[in-house]
């Protein structure tokens, strides 16, 4: 009889035990599963605005050198302008849903500022060199953002590999 018990309860503490375990497996995986979609989802954001950004970037390249060739030519331009900034606009409130990142959202707003700014070097003698201060001002701005992004992925994933150890 005692030796039933015993039976009884070695098998009831095994039960419980594999319970608790698989319980504890599943709960780290879908720990895990979030983790890489959330990664995923950032990695598609991040490039989603650097391409944004970039096209934004050469419409204000392209407008500033339609301008210098005829200075009527603004009011055609500027829808071109305006649908390229709302595309990065929109692209940026997606990184804001996807990350409490204030460096990296910070960043962006300097791209995309630096990128506004090409347009606005003017027409003048000195035009085409401050033109090109801005256009490297905001490749450097889009370099820092997509580097700090980077780092950012790189870092999450590493942080993943040693939480599986």
């Amino acid at each position: 009889m005692i030796t039933a018990l015993i039976a009884i309860a070695g098998t009831l503490l095994g039960a419980a035990a594999t319970h608790y375990f698989q319980r504890v497996n599943a709960d780290r995986t879908v720990r895990q599963n979030f983790a890489e979609r959330l990664r995923q989802d950032r990695l598609t954001a991040y490039h989603a605005f650097a391409t944004s950004v970039i096209e934004y970037r050469h419409e204000q390249i392209e407008r500033w050198h339609r301008l210098n060739r005829d200075p009527d030519a603004e009011a055609n331009m500027r829808s071109e302008a305006y649908d390229k900034k709302a595309a990065v606009r929109s692209q940026i409130l997606r990184i804001k849903l996807l990350t409490s990142d204030e460096a990296l959202i910070r960043l962006a707003e300097e791209a995309i500022d630096a990128s506004r700014d090409i347009q606005r070097s003017g027409t003048g003698p000195g035009a085409p060199g401050e033109h090109e201060g801005r256009y490297l001002r905001a490749t450097a701005a889009i370099d820092a953002f997509v580097r700090h992004a980077g780092s950012g992925i790189q870092n999450h994933s590493a942080g993943n590999l040693t939480e599986l150890r």
